[in-house]
């Protein structure tokens, strides 16, 4: 009797410690098959009809981990940074997961990396969101390609860039494809970086990257970059004081002939580098996105998908309705635009073209050759640098 005593006793914790086992095993498991960067090779195979739902916006403040209080406040974080909800498909499901959904019929492939450079306060967001969205925006995603959407915007620095240089090495996200559903490219939205270093980091993870530069006028870029800092960010600085001495990420922006100059001293052809005057976008964004594309060697969308697009309703980071937006007066714009003026000279030489807004930088005997050839060599959408 007391053996067999000894038997049950012996079994029971035999049994217990099975359970224990295999509850440990699905853990493991569960993580493993849940988080894309611990394993970027999974092969799930999803049978119903998804569609991604895309990440709030994570502003534009130099704080690569950044959410918004809406996401912070209303969801978990995840360790990947990047889980979507999919229609048809359980909530553990994956980014990845989606996209090999929409790519399984064509091979894998590394995906195509295009790079913003120095965009912020020159509508870096509305671009950024028009291509990764589609005409519609945030609220109603229209487009499939070429560019993954939802996708950390900002991974300028730290945690953010080395889920990046993950994302840079994913085959699972792109695929060779041509047709209307194919993700073939991924997009760096960083709105601020700016230096040789970074340049050299982008070109490491890429034999032939793309880059948009965005252009804006320097007086009006460093004045919304200071409006910013107080509409969105609460700052309480005098803004017509604090614009007579430009400084740090507001000078560094506005800086666009040094920023142009740094990247070109790295990449290896100057048609790498598309420049896109902001004001182009309000002119002719259909035109905009299509001279992208094909900057990118992107697919085009169809027309349909274009031409209602209205740049204006896309517009993000408007800041607070509490203080309104704050212009300089003519003395302290001359200032600034004496601080900016030989910067601008320097970008234009290195363009190869006038900008629209340009003419209070230019030397008075070097305006000679017409109010007509002027006004025609002004007129361009898009370009790539003349030289390096």
């Amino acid at each position: 009797m007391q053996r067999r005593s000894r038997c049950r006793g012996d079994s029971y914790y035999a049994a217990r410690i099975l359970i224990i086992t295999i509850s440990c095993a699905a853990v493991v498991v569960h993580f493993f098959f849940t988080d894309p960067l611990a394993h970027n090779s999974v092969q799930k195979t999803i049978t119903s009809k998804s569609k991604i739902t895309d990440l709030p916006l994570v502003n534009e403040r130099n704080n690569d981990d950044a959410t918004t209080p809406s996401d912070s406040a209303t969801k978990e974080k995840k360790p990947d940074g990047i889980e979507k909800q999919i229609e048809g498909v359980d909530t553990g499901s994956t980014l990845n997961e989606a996209i090999i959904t929409l790519n399984n019929t064509s091979p894998s492939t590394l995906c195509r990396q295009v790079y913003f450079w120095g965009g912020g306060k020159a509508g870096s967001s509305t671009l950024y969101f028009v291509l990764t969205q589609g005409p519609g925006g945030g609220g109603n995603p229209t487009n499939t390609g070429p560019f993954v959407r939802g996708l950390p915007k900002e991974p300028c620095q730290g945690s953010q860039w080395k889920r990046w240089e993950a994302l840079t090495k994913d085959t699972n996200l792109c695929h060779g494809g041509s047709d209307s559903n194919s993700f073939t490219h991924i997009l760096n939205g960083c709105p601020r970086e700016t230096s040789v270093q970074y340049a050299r980091k982008a070109i490491a993870l890429s034999d032939d990257p793309k880059f948009l530069m965005l252009i804006r006028d320097p007086v009006d870029r460093f004045v919304s970059f200071l409006n910013d800092e107080v509409r969105r960010f609460g700052s309480r600085m005098n803004i017509e004081e604090a614009a007579k001495r430009p400084s740090g990420l507001g000078r560094r922006l506005a800086m666009q002939g040094e920023a142009l100059k740094n990247l070109l001293s790295v990449v290896k052809d100057p048609k790498q580098i598309l420049i896109i005057p902001m004001e182009s976008i309000s002119l002719n964004a259909e035109g905009v996105i299509d001279a992208i594309m094909d900057h990118v060697d992107g697919r085009r969308w169809k027309r349909n998908e274009t031409e209602v697009m209205n740049p204006n309703s896309l517009k993000v980071n408007v800041g607070s309705t509490d203080d309104k937006y704050v212009t300089l007066s003519q003395n302290t714009t001359e200032i600034l635009r004496n601080k900016f003026r030989q910067d601008v000279q320097l970008l234009e030489s290195l363009v190869g073209k006038r900008f629209s807004w340009s003419s209070w930088a230019r030397n008075e005997d070097a305006n000679s050759t017409g109010e007509e050839e002027e006004a025609k060599n002004e007129a361009w959408l898009v370009a790539s640098p003349a030289s390096g």
